[in-house]
C-alpha cells in the first residue's frame, strides 16, 4: 500500500481556489509525492483538472522502478498496462519503460565502438534486451507546480562503481524531465556527456498501452517511409517499401488486422504516429522531436496490450552503425563535454 503523501504541491494560488460563487475550486494543477511501505520507493503524481472532468490528465511516475511513467489517465480512464507492485516496474510488461542507451535488442549481447568490445549479460535468449536503465532506482527532485505545468525531473549517472557504467563506461548523465500541460505529457531527455571520449546513445520510450475497447475498433496509424527487414526480430539494416506490404500501416488500421513486432524508419515530426479506440471515443498522439527517426510497434494478437515505441535510433542501431549502415541506424553521438536533447509528446483528445 502507498503511505499518506509526503509532498503536496500546487501552484501560488493555494490549495482551493473561491469560485464565483463561492463554491470551493480544485486547482488546475497539482503534484504529490507519496512513498510505497512495501518497496520504500517513491511515486510521483503529475495532475490537471481540467473544466471538463472528460479531459482531467494524472500521470505517475516511479523513480526507484527505473523512472517508469506506469500510469497516464484521460478522463479517469488508464491507458496503461498496470503492474499489480511498483517491483514490477523493474521488468517488462507494464507502464512505460525507458530504454537507454541501447533500445530494444542488441545482437549477442555485444557492440564495438571505437575499436573495442562492449558486452552485456544476455537476457533474451543470446541477445541483449532493453537497455541499462529500466531496473536501476534514479533520483529525482521535488515537483515544481506553476498555473500552467506540473513537472517533475529525474535522472541517472553512468559512473565509476555504479552497475550501469561495468557495461556501458561513459562518464555521463541521462536525465528526463516529465511536464504535464493542458495539452498533454512531453518527455523531454537529456544525454549529457562528461566523459573524454565521444558516447554513441539511443533512447526510446516503451508504453504498453491497454486495448480499451475491441481490437476491431483500435485503430493505429504509423506514417514511417519504410519498413526495416529483420531476421530473427534483428534489423538487417535493408529497407523495405511500404507499398503493398503487410506493414503498411501510414493509414488508420484496426488491431484485429495486425501481428507486429516490427521496426520502421524515416518518422518526422510532422506526421505523428498514433492510436484510437474507437469504442472509447479516446485519440493519443505521440509526437516527437526529429531526433526521434525510428518506430518500434508491437501489437500480440492474444494479449490486451499493444505498443508504439517513439526510438531515436534503430534497434540494434550500435552493431548496424559499425557495419556501414549509418542512415538507418541513425545512431546519435555526443562529443566529450556536451549534451544532446529532444521530446516526447503523449497527446490526448477526444473523438466522436
Amino acid at each position: 500500500m502507498l503511505r499518506k503523501a509526503m509532498l503536496l504541491v500546487v501552484s501560488g494560488l493555494g490549495l482551493l481556489l473561491l469560485g464565483g460563487c463561492g463554491k470551493a475550486q480544485k486547482p488546475k494543477f497539482l503534484a504529490r509525492v507519496v512513498e510505497d511501505s512495501a518497496t520504500g520507493w517513491h511515486v510521483v503524481t503529475l495532475f490537471y483538472g481540467a473544466a471538463d472532468p472528460a479531459n482531467a490528465l494524472e500521470v505517475k511516475v516511479c523513480p526507484e522502478g527505473g523512472s517508469n511513467m506506469f500510469s497516464f489517465k484521460y478522463g479517469g480512464v488508464e491507458l496503461l498496462r498496470q503492474p499489480d507492485s511498483l517491483q514490477q516496474l523493474q521488468g517488462r510488461g507494464y507502464g512505460s519503460l525507458v530504454l537507454y542507451p541501447t533500445p530494444n535488442r542488441v545482437r549477442n549481447a555485444e557492440f564495438t565502438w571505437e575499436g573495442k568490445t562492449y558486452r552485456f549479460k544476455p537476457n533474451w535468449h543470446e541477445h541483449f534486451l532493453h537497455g541499462l536503465v529500466l531496473d536501476k532506482a534514479w533520483s529525482y527532485e521535488a515537483p515544481v507546480v506553476t498555473d500552467t505545468a506540473a513537472t517533475v525531473r529525474t535522472w541517472i549517472d553512468f559512473a565509476p562503481g555504479t552497475a550501469q557504467y561495468q557495461f556501458f563506461p561513459w562518464r555521463s548523465r541521462f536525465s528526463l524531465t516529465f511536464t504535464l500541460t493542458a495539452r498533454g505529457l512531453r518527455i523531454s531527455y537529456q544525454v549529457t556527456n562528461q566523459d573524454k571520449r565521444a558516447l554513441p546513445y539511443g533512447f526510446a520510450t516503451h508504453p504498453y498501452f491497454n486495448v480499451l475497447g475491441k481490437r476491431d475498433s483500435t485503430f493505429i496509424w504509423v506514417p514511417a517511409q519504410a519498413h526495416m527487414e529483420a531476421v530473427g526480430f534483428l534489423p538487417t539494416g535493408k529497407l523495405e517499401p511500404l507499398d503493398g506490404s503487410p506493414y503498411d500501416v501510414r493509414q488508420p488500421t484496426p488491431l484485429s488486422k495486425l501481428d507486429l513486432d516490427d521496426v520502421f524508419w524515416g518518422m518526422t515530426p510532422d506526421k505523428p504516429m498514433g492510436w484510437e479506440a474507437r469504442d472509447f471515443g479516446i485519440r493519443l498522439l505521440l509526437r516527437a522531436s526529429e531526433d526521434f527517426t525510428h518506430a518500434v510497434v508491437y501489437t500480440p494478437p492474444t494479449k490486451p496490450l499493444f505498443c508504439m515505441e517513439n526510438q531515436t535510433c534503430s534497434t540494434d542501431a550500435h552493431n548496424l552503425y559499425a557495419k556501414g549502415f549509418v542512415k538507418e541506424a541513425h545512431l546519435l553521438i555526443v562529443p566529450p563535454g556536451q549534451t544532446k536533447s529532444g521530446w516526447v509528446m503523449f497527446e490526448p483528445s477526444r473523438i466522436r
